[in-house]
């Protein structure tokens, strides 16, 4: 089979791509303090150094509710400027590309590990950490659209080319798309067009 487009640019809005060949998001676990550290810096490295046309960092944490201590932060001021170091450095030496993903865990948060009590759309429990979050307020609905928003900011700052935004696998964003883990009654519940409120609403602010 001839490959016929994978190595030729592609423009995504203002963003053009040098090649067709992303690497996504992993959870590396690299990490125990939401720092970006010298186990994240030489895996991406090689990444970019070896042809990757969009290299995506992450997921970094939008918030500490939502987050766990082995992934990096963009919920702090303080995690700017160790990013800026790091993406000045790969698009000197290379033409790459880099985004970083945006996530908040949702029901998924272990309350072990952040010393907060999840929060998601509705108290169902988790499967994965049995515990059951609390039902998220019209206020914590807000305030999680605010920490996107600033977290994208701060991702700009960082000297990142472009962000994206999780909403899939069962995290925070997902847990209201999905009638199993949204029973909620107002509107950010019920229909499919109130579940996709909220996710609708991040990527608007976001892009604001």
């Amino acid at each position: 089979m001839e490959i016929q487009r994978l190595f030729e640019p592609i423009t995504i809005n203002k963003l053009t791509i040098k090649n067709r060949i992303v690497m996504p998001a992993m959870g590396l676990v690299y990490s125990s303090d939401f720092s970006f550290n010298d186990r994240y810096r030489a895996f991406y490295r090689e990444r970019a150094l070896g042809g990757v046309g969009l290299l995506t960092i992450g997921p970094a944490a939008i918030d500490r509710v939502g987050s766990a201590p082995f992934m990096p932060g963009l919920f702090e001021d303080g995690y700017i400027g160790p990013l800026r170091e790091f993406t000045d450095q790969l698009h000197q030496e290379t033409d790459v590309r880099i985004a970083t993903q945006l996530l908040h865990m949702g029901r998924y948060t272990f309350s072990a590990l952040t010393g907060i009590q999840p929060i998601a759309p509705s108290p169902i429990p988790s499967t994965l950490t049995h515990e059951t979050p609390r039902e998220m307020t019209l206020d914590d609905i807000e305030t999680v659209k605010a920490a996107y928003v600033q977290a994208a900011g701060r991702a700009v700052e960082a000297g990142f080319d472009l962000v994206e935004i999780l909403a899939c696998t069962g995290y925070l964003i997902s847990e209201f798309l999905s009638p199993v883990t949204n029973r909620r009654t107002d509107a950010y519940g019920g229909s499919i067009q109130n579940r996709m409120r909220f996710g609708l609403e991040v990527i608007r602010a976001v892009r604001q």
